[in-house]
């Protein structure tokens, strides 16, 4: 009886797999969509604060509730391991926390805690969950799985961008981590996918991917794309990209485009935007948009360079847009819009601002005038509004100036507007 009791035993541990051999996805469906926990090992370039922020090679990801962009600002930050909690319902994650450093405080009976796991097999099985989740928990799937050691996931994301039955959002986020962690040999894939016919949004995050390649190495597909792609949106995205990096090749194009007058005026606009609005921006390239400017061929393009010169902190570029809005051969409209963008920068002083009313005659301008000192909170704006009020102009100027001084709800303002009235 002895004998038969041992072999029932064995037999019934070979049917029962151990644990450890079963697979990650396996263990994760036998918790019944409960709570699952796990940790692994995090690659080179990973840290976290514990909680919700999580910095992958110097960006900042912070992903409970929000997911954010930025550079790390605190030098609390854990190497590992990775925390990931997860429920996994008929359509995908429907819950998913990740997390790095720290341990899990006592997670009670509806959390299934699978210990350490490999990273790799995270990986994998997190890769697999992102095809069938949507929205935010879908990014925070990706994240889950691009921050596990020992694995390269690039191959696979690409796979997930250019399947589509996965959601949008996965698709777009599974290219941004193509970016970052890419090299030279994903500028084809990227190109291709940027460059198919009626996807241009995802076109557009193609692009976007292409730009993030390290060493500048998408630039060369990115001007390609710039001045060649069928889909207008696709260059837009292409130019702007462009705009955004420091790079030499591509800011000398994304100049030439904004200059070129065949080219669809969205994508010139997209150009002047970004020449104006990078932290790459160049005193060259703020030059380049003056001497644009009467050669632009369009009023669009005209407009789109004053709100670009508005980026600037050069006093000089603020000093050019107050000319053009004293400028009495120039359209009314693109005179405000001057004197609006100039206003919007503190490189302008209020004195330079106060002098176009005083210089020019055009009623609707002076009125815009008017708007753009209310909108500073200096003593030399008001005191410039105060001398409106008490002046000779037309009245409908003084009542403006009035108008604007009353929504400042300054006590010593209203003493002041009321002294004015009563002496009149």
């Amino acid at each position: 009886m002895r004998s038969i009791a041992i072999i029932a035993v064995a037999a019934l541990a070979a049917a029962a797999p151990r644990a450890e051999a079963q697979s990650l996805a396996s263990r994760v469906a036998t918790a019944s969509g409960r709570e699952v926990r796990m940790s692994y090992a995090v690659r080179s370039g990973v840290c976290g604060d514990r909680h919700d922020g999580v910095s992958v090679d110097g960006v900042f990801f912070l992903n409970n509730t929000t997911e954010t962009y930025g550079r790390w600002n605190t030098t609390a930050c854990e190497t590992g391991p990775a925390r990931v909690a997860v429920r996994v319902g008929a359509n995908g994650a429907d819950f998913i926390q990740v997390r790095v450093g720290g341990s899990w405080n006592a997670g009670g009976a509806s959390v299934t805690d699978l210990g350490t796991v490999s990273a790799p097999e995270a990986a994998r099985y997190f890769l697999d969950l992102a095809e069938r989740t949507t929205g935010r928990a879908g990014r925070r799937v990706l994240l889950a799985a691009t921050i596990a050691d020992s694995i390269d996931v690039t191959p696979r994301l690409v796979q997930i961008a250019q399947r589509s039955s996965a959601s949008s959002d996965v698709r777009h986020h599974a290219l941004m981590w193509v970016g970052m962690l890419g090299d030279t040999s994903y500028v084809q894939p990227l190109l291709a996918m940027a460059r198919a016919g009626d996807e241009g949004d995802l076109g557009g995050a193609a692009a976007f991917a292409l730009s993030r390649l390290r060493d500048g190495a998408g630039v060369p597909a990115l001007i390609d794309l710039a001045r060649t792609a069928s889909n207008d949106e696709v260059r837009e995205r292409a130019v702007f990209w462009l705009g955004q990096l420091d790079d030499k090749r591509g800011r000398e194009e994304v100049r030439a485009i904004a200059a070129d007058t065949r080219a669809p005026e969205g994508v010139r606009a997209k150009a002047v935007f970004a020449l104006g609005h990078s932290d790459a921006a160049a005193p060259e390239d703020f030059r380049f948009l003056r001497d644009l400017f009467d050669k632009a061929g369009s009023e669009d393009i005209q407009n789109q360079i004053l709100m670009a010169m508005s980026q600037s902190d050069d006093q000089a570029n603020q000093k050019w847009l107050l000319t053009v809005a004293r400028d009495e051969r120039a359209p009314v409209e693109t005179r405000k819009k001057a004197i609006f963008w100039a206003g919007q920068s503190d490189a302008a002083s209020t004195a330079d601002i106060a002098a176009v009313y005083d210089g020019v005659k055009d009623e609707e301008v002076k009125e815009h005038v008017i708007f753009v000192l209310s909108q500073r909170d200096d003593k030399a704006a008001t005191d410039k509004l105060l001398s409106i009020v008490r002046g000779n102009d037309d009245g409908e100027l003084r009542k403006k100036a009035l108008f604007w001084l009353a929504q400042k709800h300054d006590p010593a303002i209203t003493r002041m507007i009321a002294d004015i009235i009563t002496k009149q």
